[in-house]
């Protein structure tokens, strides 16, 4: 049976085509009927009913018809089913309600959520829970009260997996408490670079060394693109928020130096000029945003300087360990609340979701090629073979289909990939995603602050306050 690869659409999950709204809300009128009792929608023959006998153990899922993760995980749950293995997974949509055919004029998302919490809430209901919420951050907060339960163990005595198939260095970033309380099925990496001649060859830095090396930059050199204030925020501090927050303390320190040392730095730059700025793509750039998410799309970063003379630095950190593992929506758990006999057959299916056969080649969302790529696989073996495919083509060359003539540097080349896999033991923390509230939080103060209104120090302390408050009455 083909099999889907569960991997990168998942990262996506809050991304829906607009051209695919009618093939889906036709798609969720006929599940409607059927979703409840466990059929498969995607074929509603005898052969592939999946109704379970009384000798199979029944393992919840959570979906949202119309979702990514249902689209590229529904094969995979068959062939599950198919196995004969003693369970069964039915399928609970949490969609149902849903203006699918105009998202934007949706009013019912809190609903959505909500229901999918309560019954998380209520434990028993669900057995596998990936991250299917709208605002990822609300998964990670159930990963904090305890209602996932430890996958640690089950891969320690998982006969037909060994923890070096996969990226330990991934798993450990996701540990909370030494307990992995979620299975990440791929990653896409978050970090900043720029040209070794101006940030040094070191990976990662201090916010004190970037500071000394801009102040060295020539005249009208730009942060990723761009010099005013609100474009530099985005670069060198939004993506970095979650390095402010200790969700394992319920604690935030937005209060310390750093954060403080940091906005005034960003308040150093140009005004907010109103308008939407295009990118300089003539000036000397200092550090760009380097999100890697697949091996054609990290080749084609190399555009202005090839690999050997850039250095990924990383966001500013008092640590200096400011690049990310984000796996905002890569998640699958498996339900605290379960039996010992469900938790098993959970953990099977996530077994097979980071499975070599599942996770190499096959069609990925196009992740061999397309420029489709949307992660990369938590399974090693894949990620090494994946990334063979494409260096061993390194000295081909093609033809450009609008002018006709030869190009060459189209494929990844081998000091690419090792480059990427030299990177990647050097990363320690995750970006789980922060809820969206507390960003507005932020955008509001910061934004505040650019205006004029208040100070570094205010803006810090109303930070510290007002995210205080909210995780303490999240987690």
């Amino acid at each position: 049976m083909r099999k889907t690869l569960a991997l990168c659409v998942i990262t996506v999950f809050s991304l829906f085509s607009c051209s695919n709204s009618q093939t889906k809300s036709g798609l969720k009128n006929s599940v409607s009927q059927t979703i409840a009792s466990g059929t498969n929608t995607s074929d509603t023959s005898e052969k592939n009913d999946i109704k379970s006998s009384n000798e199979d153990i029944i393992l919840t899922m959570p979906i949202m018809i119309d979702h990514p993760f249902y689209f590229d995980t529904r094969d995979l749950v068959q062939e599950f089913n198919d196995a004969d293995n003693g369970y069964k997974i039915v399928l609970k949509d949490y969609a149902e309600g849903l203006n699918m055919e105009n998202i934007s004029e949706n009013t019912d998302w809190d609903n959505y959520n909500l229901d999918l919490t309560l019954d998380i809430m209520k434990g028993g209901e669900l057995d596998i829970i990936p991250n299917i919420f709208t605002d990822p951050g609300k998964f990670h907060a159930f990963t904090e009260k305890g209602a996932f339960a430890d996958l640690n163990p089950f891969i320690d005595d998982d006969e037909n997996l060994d923890r070096s198939e996969l990226f330990d260095e991934v798993l450990q970033a996701c540990e909370i408490n030494d307990e992995l309380r979620y299975m990440p099925i791929s990653f896409t990496i978050d970090t900043l670079a720029g040209p070794s001649k101006y940030v040094g060859n070191e990976k990662n830095w201090t916010f004190e060394e970037m500071k000394e090396r801009w102040e060295k930059m020539p005249e009208g050199s730009t942060i990723n693109g761009h010099t005013t204030k609100d474009y530099v925020y985005y670069a060198l501090l939004r993506g970095n928020i979650s390095s402010f927050i200790d969700y394992d303390k319920a604690e935030c320190h937005f209060d310390s130096d750093e954060f403080i040392n940091i906005l005034d730095f960003l308040n150093s730059f140009e005004d907010l000029t109103g308008f939407k700025q295009e990118i300089n793509g003539t000036s000397e750039e200092f550090v760009s945003e380097f999100i890697i998410s697949g091996f054609m799309q990290y080749h084609q970063m190399f555009w202005r300087y090839p690999a050997e003379e850039i250095t990924f630095v990383g966001y500013p950190s008092d640590d200096g360990c400011g690049s990310f593992f984000n796996i905002m929506n890569d998640q699958v758990a498996v339900s605290a609340t379960s039996s010992p006999e469900k938790q098993k057959g959970a953990w099977e299916f996530i077994r097979m979701l980071v499975s070599y056969e599942c996770q190499y080649g096959n069609e990925f969302s196009g992740m061999l090629g397309n420029n489709s790529e949307f992660a990369l696989p938590i399974n090693k073996k894949a990620f090494e073979d994946m990334g063979r495919d494409q260096y061993s083509h390194e000295d081909e060359k093609d033809i450009d289909e609008f002018t006709g003539q030869e190009i060459s540097d189209i494929y990844l080349t081998k000091s690419e990939y090792q480059k990427l896999a030299d990177f990647i033991p050097t990363i320690k923390k995750v970006n789980i995603g922060t809820e969206r509230d507390i960003y507005e939080i932020i955008n509001d103060e910061i934004f505040a602050f650019f205006a004029g209104e208040k100070t570094s120090k205010e803006v810090a302390e109303n930070i510290q306050n007002r995210v205080e408050l909210l995780l303490n009455e999240k987690i």
